[in-house]
């Protein structure tokens, strides 16, 4: 048992039998605890590592937890027999295992978001029905949805809905492959209708464990229930913070959290409170914040250090957007001395970023957008992938649509229907459709692509010789597209670095369809010294010195779609995970007008900010100096002429009166724009 575990952490590891809730506010060291547990698990000799399925939402958490528990054990084999993954990478595991009784062929694929949509356009065409009605990214996400509810009967989704979906689901089976819904679908399926895996999987897992329970949807939670049917106390510790649950639009369910109790009779449930990222301060105000909140379980984050007060969470109004940027970026000159990295940019919404990005380009800061397209869903690399499932598995008709067109050799729609007029599949539609001339010249050539034993080379090496026999490479180099050399490098780096680690192309692609969905996490390093601009749901599980929350405005934020559609306590725990990714300095800004696509809209602050109780908060309050072994003081301000009863002028507001002040923020009843709160430097004084 590690020595520096509080309390509350050492009673979250030591509770082994049972259902078991742990709370894990932000920053309260839940990996400590989930490693510690295990481990003190295996040194007890409690179950051994095969007995144990520790359940990821990242490949990325699966293996820092992995890499953890290897440093503790000293024990390569314990860790590599160790059920730890994705939820969709350990029943990927099982469908693997157990294909036949699944109903699957043993080489199924995988097919991700854009075969979905090639395999949707088919299905709709098939159809006769209009393209422009008929959005296959919509219908990608239809049922995707439908799918995370999992197993349910007498499913509502009417008749046409169901056509769409049975006819899609057909394509698949045709073809041999599943989406990412199908594979814990398909796996609830098989344990249900075979009760002896459902047995043996019950009698191996003796101990479960969940990550980041509050993200966890139907199916999931299906899946877990079903592994611990009959079980009077199931050993099963969920870790999780109701306070965190922002993905109910990717389908999370924040009542398995809550109801976690009901659903595991008899569960103990253990609050990690004792913070050991944030200040008191800035916890004060989340904490006073998220009280606001009625579907909770209710916990209060603390200081690790009591004396960590730190300084007030700051609150500042500037006239407009404009000025938010520069008050930002000029901060940020002030005090980064180099170190860029200490400092991040939470955002509501992607759109909120353009200013950030004009500002900080003029003034020379390095800034780093997050969200931009990730590596495995750049187009050259879908190309090499679509490629390499091709040479695999010839009945692969999505990457077959996919590679003919990169680069064009001259099969359009009719020479596709030909292909299927024999009602194969493509690939050997075109060995036997008896194209002609120069037509007939390159579908010989496209297929020799593919006609070597790729299993007696190196997966790199078979990679090269596919890419070069297309021209792939070459299409890119002769290229004008001015990304050319870019995805040129990225398709190098792919296979240098990528496929070469590999010991099959099978074993590379299972690895590719699990990264196009489950790791989304965002790569952060000290060494980076750039400041990043990210939306708030981006940075979950992130931290940095000083956060900048802009943009803190009724209809921004708290966002007023959300609002229409009863999101509410949704957003406010949003505004809660914003907060908390601050050690030390957070700084919300709010302005009194806004340009947003071309129009200027003026609304109110934020209702989060009255929300928080204001001992945490400082309005107007100059930041204080970054120097982190400085003093924490606030700067005396010099002493001013009241302002109150004086005729001012606002450059933008215009004329107005000041009614009340409080340091540099005065209250100011303007004639068009009725009463504001301004900073004191914005204003004129008329004589």
């Amino acid at each position: 048992m590690p020595e520096n575990l509080n309390p509350e952490q050492k009673k979250a590891v030591e509770t082994t039998e049972g259902p078991v809730l742990v709370l894990s506010g932000a920053g309260t060291g839940k990996t400590s605890v989930l490693v510690a547990r295990l481990v003190h698990i295996l040194d007890n000799h409690l179950a051994m590592p095969w007995q144990i399925l520790a359940l990821t939402f990242t490949n990325k958490a699966a293996n820092e937890m992995k890499n953890r528990i290897a440093d503790r054990l000293d024990d390569a084999f314990a860790v590599r027999d160790l059920w730890c993954g994705t939820f969709h990478s350990i029943c990927l595991r099982i469908l693997r295992t157990n294909a036949a009784r699944a109903g699957l062929k043993s080489d199924f694929i995988i097919f991700g978001e854009e075969d979905q949509k090639a395999v949707l356009k088919n299905v709709f065409a098939a159809m006769g029905a209009d393209s422009k009605e008929y959005d296959a990214g919509d219908w990608v996400e239809k049922i995707s949805r439908i799918k995370d509810q999992g197993r349910v009967e007498n499913l509502d989704i009417g008749a046409r809905t169901k056509k769409i979906l049975d006819d899609y689901n057909a394509e698949l089976r045709r073809q041999s492959a599943l989406d990412f819904g199908d594979i814990i679908l398909i796996v609830l399926e098989l344990l249900e209708s075979a009760p002896d895996i459902l047995e043996k999987y019950q009698r191996q897992f003796r101990y479960i464990m969940v990550d980041e329970f509050q993200d966890t949807n139907n199916a999931q939670m299906q899946l877990l229930k079903i592994l611990t049917r009959g079980q009077e106390h199931p050993n099963i510790c969920c870790v999780g913070d109701d306070d965190q649950s922002i993905y109910s639009w990717r389908g999370a369910e924040i009542k398995n959290i809550l109801e976690f109790d009901k659903t595991f009779p008899g569960a103990e449930i253990i609050r990690l409170e004792t913070n050991y990222r944030s200040t008191g301060n800035i916890l004060g105000a989340a904490n006073s914040l998220i009280r606001h909140n009625n579907g909770r379980l209710g916990k209060d984050l603390r200081p690790a250090n009591d004396k960590s007060v730190g300084e007030p969470v700051y609150v500042l109004t500037v006239p407009s957007n404009y000025d938010e940027a520069k008050l930002i970026a000029n901060t940020i000159l002030r005090y980064a001395n180099g170190k860029y990295s200490d400092f991040a940019v939470l955002i509501r919404t992607g759109s909120l970023s353009r200013q950030f990005e004009e500002e900080f380009a003029n003034a020379r800061i390095p800034y780093r957008l997050v969200g931009t397209t990730k590596f495995y869903d750049r187009m050259e690399i879908r190309d090499v992938i679509a490629y390499l499932r091709l040479l695999v598995h010839h009945e692969d008709d999505v990457s077959f649509a996919r590679v003919i067109t990169r680069p064009r050799r001259g099969f359009g729609p009719s020479a596709i229907a030909k292909m299927r007029a024999n009602g194969g599949f493509l690939f050997d539609g075109m060995q036997h459709a008896n194209f002609g001339g120069k037509q007939g010249d390159t579908a010989k050539e496209f297929l020799s692509v593919f006609d070597f034993d790729w299993q007696s080379v190196s997966p790199a090496d078979a990679t090269k010789k596919v890419l070069d026999a297309a021209g792939y490479i070459k299409y890119w180099q002769e290229s004008k597209d001015p990304d050319a050399e870019d995805r040129i490098s990225n398709v190098r780096e792919l296979i240098t670095n990528v496929i070469a680690n590999y010991n099959s192309i099978p074993e590379f692609l299972e690895h590719a369809a699990l990264m196009t969905t489950d790791d989304n996490d965002v790569e952060i390093g000290d060494e980076t010294q750039v400041v990043n601009i990210m939306t708030i749901h981006a940075a979950k599980g992130l931290e940095f010195d000083t956060v900048f929350l802009p943009a803190w405005e009724e209809s921004l934020f708290p966002n007023d779609k959300t609002i229409k559609e009863g999101g509410m306590e949704e957003e406010r725990r949003l505004a809660y995970v914003a907060l908390t990714r601050a050690r030390r300095r957070a700084i919300i800004t709010n302005t009194m007008s806004r340009v947003i696509f071309g129009a200027r809209q003026y609304y109110p602050a934020s209702r989060f900010i009255s929300e928080m109780d204001e001992r945490y908060l400082d309005f107007g309050g100059r930041v204080q100096s970054y120097e982190r072994k400085q003093p924490q003081y606030k700067p005396e301000r010099p002493k001013i002429q009241s302002m109150v009863g004086k005729l001012v002028m606002h450059d933008e507001l215009g004329r107005g009166v000041v009614i009340e002040e409080n340091n540099d923020i005065l209250t100011i009843a303007f004639n068009r724009a009725g009463i504001k709160k301004v900073s004191r430097n914005f204003i004129k004084i008329i004589d």
